[in-house]
């Protein structure tokens, strides 16, 4: 969503809605700033807002440098502010400018783009709905106010995050069906105030989070990724994907589904999906450019906006490095600049900043929720290289997730295709000598064979089996860290699915938009750059989900179908056959050289007692910098994911200052809502290792 970079002052909004109505707009140079987003706070019982209102507004205030908008309404015994900030991609037309629409009606702010805007207004053209405006947020709004709205939502295709006030009070809030812009909700402890906002911080500022999560913190170096709903604050939710929310007034105590994504009709032609989607996906009134890594998705990407008549911008990453073993991760560099060439596009080398250390407080800073994943790191800085060249980025995340290309989906088709009874006795065998590249994937899939099908989604992406997280974390439990994957996957097989499609359901809606979704988000947002995903876009979204999981992959070819569709589409060979490779950074020889640092900071938190014992994790760590662990980078990094809410953003307490962490009463032990046995040992096991 956007508006032309100018100074539009004064604008009153209109009066007559169930008592005052007060409004202004307003514009802020605010040089260097970042995302578009906006926050919406509700106070139900006293006449004005809190003054930590203002800190919300002012904690928003880096998310867009192009205009900001503020409103001010009331009505009875309610009050509400909405904010707005904003970055110009499309719609430059000032009469879009948001908070958008009328007390009279209702008044929305939105944050994203709607990609079939132009379909979707004729629909609404044909109910004899007039139009003032040619953009997108006119067309969401009146949709809406439809009496039919979650019907036509279905038929939405774009990446959105919104919140609705209506007249009488009702206030609708929700995200896109994979939850691509982020949309959080906090309630204060006495549920008098109702807030939202598209980053964590205006939250906190309004005094609105309460204590540090532990159990997410834990989550995080578990996972290295916290899955949503949890958020690292323990009144702070995510707003699930792929749903729309209503509160009413005069209470706002209580969020009731208005939405819920319906399933979309099923499509064959994957070739013609993504040529669709990325038709879509590459209009704007600025530049757009392409994240180009020479690999398959980003590769067909550059195929089909080649065929709309792109001519770039391409920007592909570079390793500087003197030691080029150290890391796991393959150089992209020779493919991207093959591909580059072959399509006659300009590409802008970035050359990765070898001294990740700097940059961690950054990151920390811009990612708010417990996080371990280093590609945060590398889109950031081609985020911030194409900025000024490029206002719009297109990428390639979300094919693994919607066409099964993870190792993880290989290893749970091979399990659900052997009888359960001889899952354990062959995970018995698995434990023997082989070669050294392969010992580390034959190890967790033996534990994957002890363990039963509730447990694979979550046992797939853990860095610790059970036996081991009951060493590092003994106050946070294994069933609390795994809960809420063994909720999705425990939905999808007892409603007859099958294991692979269960564990494709974790990564659509835990996955995509706790980690990939959010780091892409958070990264390129950081540097004023939107990002846009174009295979994730509603065309391609059919083509994946009309067709059972089993069908997407077969054993020995990931995402099988997707790459048949690419090669008919007009990529090459050389690209479509060689191996996934992810974004890289040189944790591995980080930790090597500055593990020793990084520890004595994340040993200083508060918060490191409620989660992990120090003996364990002490030993972790120095067995890694000394080179004696076996490998598992990662499963050091997440140990120091614990910097992330502790070191770096208060502590163990938020904005409520003075109140005991609940883990401190005591020092309980944290396990899921049952309370009971960890679901790895009801299975007669310890627990699981991750399979990558």
């Amino acid at each position: 969503m956007s508006a032309a970079r100018s100074q539009r002052r004064g604008r009153r909004a209109e009066t007559g809605w169930a008592g005052r109505v007060s409004g202004r707009w307003f514009f802020l140079d605010h040089g260097g700033a970042l995302m578009c987003g906006f926050v919406v706070l509700l106070n139900h019982t006293a006449r004005h807002l809190p003054p930590s209102h203002g800190d919300a507004c002012a904690a928003l205030a880096h998310r867009g440098p192009d205009a900001s908008g503020h409103l001010d309404l009331g009505g009875g015994n309610w009050h509400a502010a909405l904010h707005f900030r904003r970055l110009a991609v499309v719609d430059l037309d000032p009469r879009s400018d948001q908070p958008f629409g009328s007390p009279n009606r209702g008044v929305m702010v939105y944050n994203g783009e709607i990609y079939n805007a132009s379909y979707l207004r004729e629909v609404l053209r044909k109910r004899h709905v007039t139009f003032t405006t040619e953009g997108d947020t006119e067309v969401l709004y009146e949709l809406l106010l439809q009496p039919d709205a979650p019907r036509l939502l279905d038929q939405v295709d774009g990446m959105f995050a919104f919140a609705l006030l209506l007249p009488d009070g009702e206030l609708r809030y929700g995200r896109d069906r994979l939850g691509v812009k982020p949309l959080y909700a906090a309630v204060d402890a006495a549920g008098r105030t109702v807030a939202l906002a598209s980053e964590i911080e205006p939250l906190r500022a309004a005094g609105l989070t309460g204590d540090v999560d532990p159990v997410a913190v834990a989550q995080g170096a578990m996972f290295l990724w916290t899955p949503p709903p949890r958020t690292g604050w323990q009144r702070v939710r995510a707003v699930p994907a792929g749903t729309v929310l209503s509160r009413r007034a005069p209470g706002y105590d209580a969020a009731s589904p208005w939405w819920r994504a319906g399933a979309v009709m099923p499509a064959e032609d994957i070739g013609a999906a993504v040529r669709a989607s990325v038709a879509r996906q590459v209009r704007a009134d600025v530049t757009v450019g392409l994240l180009l890594s020479g690999g398959l998705d980003s590769t067909w990407l550059g195929v089909e906006m080649s065929r709309e008549g792109f001519a770039g911008p391409a920007f592909a990453a570079r390793a500087r490095t003197t030691a080029p073993t150290a890391e796991p991760f393959e150089d992209d560099a020779p493919y991207a600049a093959r591909v580059a060439r072959r399509l006659g596009l300009p590409l802008t080398w970035v050359d990765l900043d070898v001294d990740v250390l700097r940059r961690i407080p950054e990151l920390v800073t811009a990612m708010e929720l417990p996080f371990g994943d280093p590609a945060a790191a590398t889109l950031m800085q081609l985020s911030r290289a194409a900025c000024g060249e490029a206002t719009v980025l297109l990428s390639g995340l979300g094919v693994e997730e919607l066409f099964l290309g993870y190792e993880r989906y290989q290893a749970v088709l091979l399990l659900q295709r052997l009888p359960a009874w001889a899952r354990p006795a062959l995970g018995a065998t698995t434990v023997v000598p082989g070669p050294r590249r392969y010992r580390g994937r034959v190890d967790k899939f033996g534990r994957l064979l002890q363990l039963g099908p509730r447990d694979w989604s979550w046992a797939t992406q853990a860095y610790y089996s059970g036996r081991e997280w009951a060493a590092l974390s003994p106050l946070v439990g294994l069933e609390a860290v795994t809960e809420r994957h063994r909720e999705v996957a425990g939905g999808v097989l007892d409603a007859g699915g099958t294991p692979l499609s269960a564990l494709a359901e974790c990564d659509r809606r835990l996955f995509l938009p706790g980690l990939n979704l959010l780091y892409g988000d958070r990264a390129s947002m950081r540097a004023s750059v939107e990002l846009r995903v174009p295979f994730l876009g509603e065309p391609v979204v059919a083509a994946a989900l009309g067709a059972v999981a089993e069908e997407q992959l077969r054993l020995g070819d990931g995402k099988a179908r997707f790459r048949a569709a690419a090669v008919a589409s007009g990529v090459p060979e050389f690209v479509a056959r060689r191996p996934k490779t992810g974004f890289g950074a040189p944790v591995r020889s980080l930790l090597r050289e500055h593990g020793d640092r990084l520890w004595a900071e994340v040993r200083r938190s508060p918060l490191f007692d409620d989660v992990f014992d120090r003996r364990t994790a002490d030993r972790l760590v120095a067995e890694h910098v000394r080179g004696q662990a076996r490998p598992g980078a990662r499963r050091v990094r997440a140990v120091l994911r614990g910097r992330v809410v502790g070191a770096e953003r208060g502590g163990r307490r938020g904005a409520d200052r003075g109140r005991p962490v609940g883990l401190r009463g005591g020092r309980r032990r944290l396990s899921g809502r049952g309370g009971g046995v960890p679901a790895a040992r009801q299975n007669g096991v310890e627990g699981g290792q991750g399979v990558q």
